[in-house]
């Protein structure tokens, strides 16, 4: 008898078990997202060019691969914003529940979505599709991300009980930009796809805009 109620006592995890659980979600994050970001560049390829014609052929198949360039370098700052956002996050998310691991495998799945958006923007960046799908991606990704911040920060659920609770909120504020930005600039892509692209570079401004507006708010004290 005295077997059978000792195999039936529910085991607790360790705190050294809580920690590699932790430790294995963000490993596993900056695996995927680095994997993402690597793929990007993928999409740069040049066909082969005899010899003979290269010196003539060469810039005239460089121009013609600028779009996927340009399409790379706005991709590889959105994947290395987020990452640097969740890592940023991830400082201050000191436990972790099956809602969040949830939640960040969401914002994976719109990460590794990225490579196949970023090509189709660099192979038909004229056309309003290719460049609406890119920024609902790169929305959803924000979105996903913000979630992750939210979620954990929700009365200091996931997060140190001494948290600031405006550090908490300008976070919050902070990580809806860049989504609320690409996510904007969907009906100028039915105009312009180029004016689209154009919005998508108001999103450091816009960055610093509600950073600044923060700040400029007096520190509440709980």
């Amino acid at each position: 008898m005295h077997l059978m109620s000792t195999s039936k006592q529910t085991v607790k995890p360790s705190s050294e078990q809580t920690e590699l659980g932790f430790e294995r979600l963000v490993f596993f994050t900056d695996a995927v997202m680095a994997i993402a970001i690597t793929l990007l560049v993928i999409d740069l390829r040049l066909p082969e060019i005899p010899q003979s014609l290269a010196a003539a052929e060469l810039p005239g198949q460089l121009n013609d691969l600028t779009p996927r360039i340009v399409s790379f370098v706005i991709s590889f700052a959105v994947v290395g914003i987020y990452w640097s956002s969740h890592h940023r996050y991830f400082n201050y998310i000191k436990r972790y529940d099956g809602r969040l691991i949830g939640l960040n495998l969401v914002f994976l799945l719109f990460i590794v979505l990225m490579p196949f958006a970023a090509s189709l923007l660099g192979q038909y960046s004229y056309l309003p599709v290719a460049v609406i799908v890119y920024a609902l991606d790169v929305a959803a990704t924000g979105f996903s991300i913000g979630a992750i911040w939210w979620y954990a920060s929700y009365n200091h659920r996931l997060v140190d009980r001494t948290l600031d609770r405006q550090f908490i909120r300008e976070r919050n504020a902070i990580a809806l930009v860049i989504p609320l930005i690409f996510l904007a600039s969907v009906p100028f892509a039915w105009l312009s796809p180029l004016a689209s692209m154009v919005v998508w570079w108001l999103t450091p401004l816009a960055a610093m805009l509600v950073i600044r507006l923060r700040k400029k708010r007096p520190v509440k004290r709980h």
